[in-house]
């Protein structure tokens, strides 16, 4: 028996799991808050907390074990840039649940998973200069 492992379940398999786990955790840096069912919540919440302390310092072994997790550089770069300067000096309890109302469809409990703290999100778009085409002089048709 091991004690005091607590292991993530949704209840279909290790590679549903983990696939969820990536999924839901990619979702959340990307948009900063996450709503689905209290359950999933509740599993997932833990999981990103380790990844967010992982991001406070940018080493070389921080940065492989979140690719291996995350499986997205972009949210890799936007988490050592945006999340670990924000939360450099706060230590724990990054996240926070709030609850709703049940689902009217099937009376799930539902929730939402957002930041403690206030952080902005950065997204630095590049802008293409786009030149106009040059106009090619049409040649009439002889006949």
């Amino acid at each position: 028996m091991k004690h005091r492992v607590k292991k993530m379940r949704f209840g279909r398999g290790y590679d549903f799991n983990k696939m969820m786990v990536r999924k839901l955790s990619v979702n959340f840096f990307l948009k900063g808050h996450l709503s689905t069912t209290l359950a999933r919540l509740k599993i997932i919440k833990p999981f990103i907390e380790t990844l967010i302390s992982k991001m406070k310092k940018e080493t070389i072994s921080n940065k492989n074990y979140l690719l291996k997790i995350l499986n997205d550089p972009k949210v890799v770069r936007m988490g050592f840039d945006n999340f670990g300067k924000v939360i450099a000096k706060v230590n724990g309890g990054y996240l926070r649940i709030i609850k709703y109302c049940p689902r009217n469809s099937d009376g799930s409990e539902f929730g939402r998973l957002e930041w403690a703290y206030p952080i902005v999100i950065e997204t630095v778009k590049a802008i293409k200069k786009v030149e106009p085409k040059k106009a090619t002089p049409v040649k009439p048709k002889t006949k």
